[in-house]
């Protein structure tokens, strides 16, 4: 499995950050972006879904720090409340480049 630095979209002109990346910034409607590495966000709500499988996949609602965006991460287990740090990364699962979450105190990777 791959893992890199997640990477968010910074409005070349104004410095709005957005994740996934859009065709024109929200902010200031300006078309050009650069990609902007990101390590750290906070958990806003998180869930459990079943998998076929019978595993449960632990989906996370993350505000990148300091200033956002928020986007959608898979974490590599529960945390234990709401406000909760992780550190961001992207790891390839399924053939896709998706973002992943964990922290200190729990495995650096996802069960296989």
């Amino acid at each position: 499995m791959e893992t890199r630095a997640l990477q968010v979209f910074e409005c070349s002109a104004c410095g709005h950050r957005v994740y996934p990346a859009r065709l024109r910034c929200p902010a200031c409607g300006a078309a050009g972006w650069r990609h902007v590495a990101v390590a750290e966000g906070q958990i806003l709500a998180w869930t459990q879904l079943a998998q076929p499988d019978g595993d449960l996949a632990t989906i996370a609602t993350v505000r990148i720090l300091p200033a956002g965006p928020d986007l959608v991460a898979r974490l590599v287990q529960p945390p234990r409340q709401a406000g909760q740090r992780v550190a961001l990364a992207a790891r390839t699962t399924g053939g896709r480049l998706l973002p992943w979450g964990a922290w200190d105190d729990c495995a650096a990777e996802p069960e296989a």
